[in-house]
């Protein structure tokens, strides 16, 4: 962590183009404009590629035109892992595969790096590869009659681009988990927006406040999880 007091000054725009380095020789950080300015222009540098929700955590404001807004399914993947095992503990799935070897499982998308960061982008045409890994590699388990080993054995093989075929019906079932869960959030988002609606309205008949720019805020987070959210319920993805 680092002061920097004159580097604070300037405000984020996501179109910014500029250079930024360290000077051991002046032992100075120098950024540099990649356009010219007017005089007289404000100048920006921008904060990163950032979705909302750390924009606001981390500088305190949200972007109404946010290019890197996206909607992570963590969360959802890994409660539909836990009610997978669950199923299969208690029997109410028709796999062959036990609990254990869907802990394997999620060990091997650790082991290639492709557990976690299951993130929807707005606008995609295309099912983001990590989450489609960890879709195809489950689900494919979960046929009846699936050999664990032979599913990895298999999965690897499509990874490596050996076997680029999946079949429909695996193919089917990813969508449709994408689709319901994406529906699943939809709703939620839905309701905490009415909520801020209501709160808002609680608060101009003269109840306890929030923070105007910080319901702002909130506002944006939550409607852009929406639009992406509505946007993936009927996808269309190239798989």
């Amino acid at each position: 962590m680092a002061l920097a007091p004159m580097l604070d000054l300037l405000n984020h725009n996501c179109q910014a183009r500029v250079s930024t380095y360290f000077d051991t020789g002046r032992r100075q950080f120098v950024i540099k404009t990649l356009r010219r300015y007017c005089k007289g222009e404000e100048a920006f540098i921008s904060y990163g590629p950032h979705d909302n929700g750390f924009m606001l955590a981390e500088y305190g404001f949200a972007l109404a035109e946010n290019p890197h807004c996206a909607l992570e399914l963590d969360c959802k993947v890994e409660m539909w892992i836990s009610t997978v095992k669950a199923n299969l503990n208690t029997r109410r799935a028709r796999a062959t595969i036990k609990s254990t070897d869907v802990d394997a499982l999620v060990d091997v998308l650790k082991q290639h790096g492709l557990w976690g960061d299951f993130t929807l982008f707005s606008g995609s045409a295309e099912l983001p590869y990590r989450l489609q890994a960890a879709m195809y590699l489950v689900f494919a388990a979960m046929k009846p009659g699936a050999g664990i080993k032979g599913v990895i054995s298999q999965w690897e093989r499509w990874q490596r681009g050996e076997n680029t075929s999946v079949s429909e019906e695996v193919d089917l079932a990813v969508k449709n988990w994408v689709s319901r869960t994406c529906s699943e959030v939809a709703e939620h988002s839905s309701k905490l927006l009415d909520n801020i609606q209501a709160k808002q309205n609680d608060d101009a008949r003269g109840s306890e406040c929030l923070d105007p720019f910080l319901v702002h805020c909130i506002r944006l987070i939550w409607t852009t999880i929406n639009k992406i959210a509505i946007e993936s319920t009927s996808p269309v993805f190239v798989i």
